[in-house]
């Protein structure tokens, strides 16, 4: 006779019913692409100094004013997606102070380099400018506030 004991089986226990997926009603649909026509084109230093950004101004059928950054010197990654200048004048113009933490909702999350590269453009526009004893403090400067369309 044998001395190790005999393996009883377990119960097997019954698995629990899954809720089934259920199909999409309609299937995602892209955003289009907006007409940006490039009316002008610069370049600046980073807000560090790093490097170079290279940057462009354009505008829609509507006239509305779009920014992107196209190139960087400097390495670092970055989105060169065109934002309105609605969108970053909205985010910006209750802010007492702002950095680049402001304009990073208006990027699908590529970078978050892009937003400050923005604000490098934008202080290059002479729309913003550093606040007064702070050096990574920017305000709105007063033809921001004036300008529907800053081009």
């Amino acid at each position: 006779m044998s001395t190790k004991a005999k393996a009883t089986p377990k119960k097997a226990t019954p698995a629990k019913a899954l809720p089934k997926a259920k199909p999409a009603k309609t299937a995602p649909v892209a955003a289009p692409e907006i007409a940006i026509k490039v009316l002008k084109k610069g370049s600046c230093p980073s807000l560090s100094d790093t490097g170079v950004l290279e940057y462009e101004i354009g505008s829609d059928e509507a006239k509305e004013a779009y920014f992107r950054v196209v190139a960087n010197n400097a390495g670092g990654f970055f989105s060169q997606e065109w934002v309105a200048w609605s969108k970053i004048f909205a985010a910006c113009k209750h802010c007492d102070w702002l950095t680049s933490i402001h304009l990073r909702s208006l990027f699908n999350g590529k970078s978050v380099n892009t937003a400050g590269f923005l604000l490098a453009a934008l202080m290059d526009q002479g729309l913003v400018q550093r606040r007064e004893g702070k050096s990574r403090h920017y305000v709105l400067t007063d033809k921001a506030r004036k300008a529907a369309t800053p081009v």
